[in-house]
């Protein structure tokens, strides 16, 4: 258990960083190029680990699995990774953006009563309220730049959340950091087609100086970040290993403060414990079924 605490923590302290790092080179790469980078590194790095557990457990895998996990890779890196990003590049505040993805885990109440036929109680009504009010005092509606973000984050959280649920209904046998790298590669290898074919060459903008902030993204966050919350998983619980997405819009502001220089207002920290309290019922009520 104490190994599994550790592991809580360093996965914690990692995911905080994603907004606040992500921030820093948002205008010179674009969020495609980011988010292209970050996970085909990153799924690299987590695919000798996969390829390890599918031996251990003798798993035998048919193309079904490998279509389901392109599906889920393009949900996932191309869609919900890539508006993150973009929403990053229009927040006037990555903690407000953290936040509010934060908050995917209540979406998930939704899609969980629509496609697995989940059934909806008070307690999860509550926790969506709870969430969405959040989310309300987040938004500044006189300024353009935050109502976009806010939009993005959103939709990034609900797709991401989309994508939850399909992995628990499309992936029966293969799981975890099996499912997750396979996702990674193949969601990012679409994602290359598609900035192949815009013609996006924001990758001539890399230099000494943001390929620093890239790596740290790739392997840091996504590589060792995941591979770490796995670890989580294994030597705790995955209720304990979910604790993360409770540690991380909690840190966020700070780590926004000292990365960015970006202090928090009052409202973001009134949407924080918002979108916690919904969060950590909605988690509570999931792990009871």
């Amino acid at each position: 258990m104490k190994n599994g605490i550790l592991y809580i923590i360093l996965t914690s302290v990692v995911f905080t960083t994603l907004e606040p790092v992500s921030k820093l080179i948002a205008n010179e790469i674009s969020p495609m190029m980011i988010t292209f980078l970050r996970f085909f590194l990153g799924g690299l790095i987590l695919l000798p680990f996969s390829i390890l557990k599918i031996k251990k457990q003798n798993i035998r895998l048919v193309k079904k699995d490998y279509i389901s996990m392109l599906l889920l890779g393009i949900l996932c890196i191309c869609v919900s990774m890539v508006l993150l990003q973009y929403a990053v590049l229009h927040s006037d505040s990555p903690a407000l953006t953290a936040i509010i993805f934060s908050s995917n885990s209540v979406f998930t109440i939704i899609f969980a009563a629509l496609i697995l036929k989940d059934r909806i109680t008070p307690i999860k009504v509550l926790a969506v309220i709870l969430c969405i009010t959040g989310v309300i005092i987040c938004a500044d509606f006189k300024s353009g730049t935050n109502l976009i973000s806010l939009i993005l984050a959103v939709v990034s959280a609900l797709t991401f959340s989309l994508y939850t649920v399909l992995s628990k209904k499309l992936m029966t046998k293969v799981t975890g950091i099996i499912q997750t790298s396979f996702s990674f590669l193949s969601g990012s290898l679409v994602l290359l087609i598609v900035l192949l074919c815009s013609g996006d060459n924001s990758i001539v903008n890399i230099n000494g100086g943001n390929l620093v902030y890239l790596i740290y993204l790739a392997v840091a966050v996504t590589g060792i970040g995941y591979w770490s919350y796995f670890k989580a998983m294994e030597k705790a619980s995955a209720l304990a290993a979910s604790s993360v997405f409770f540690i991380k819009p909690i840190l966020t502001p700070f780590a926004a403060f000292f990365i960015n220089g970006i202090a928090p207002g009052l409202n973001l920290f009134i949407a924080l414990v918002l979108v916690l309290a919904g969060s950590y019922l909605s988690i509570m009520v999931r792990n009871k079924c």
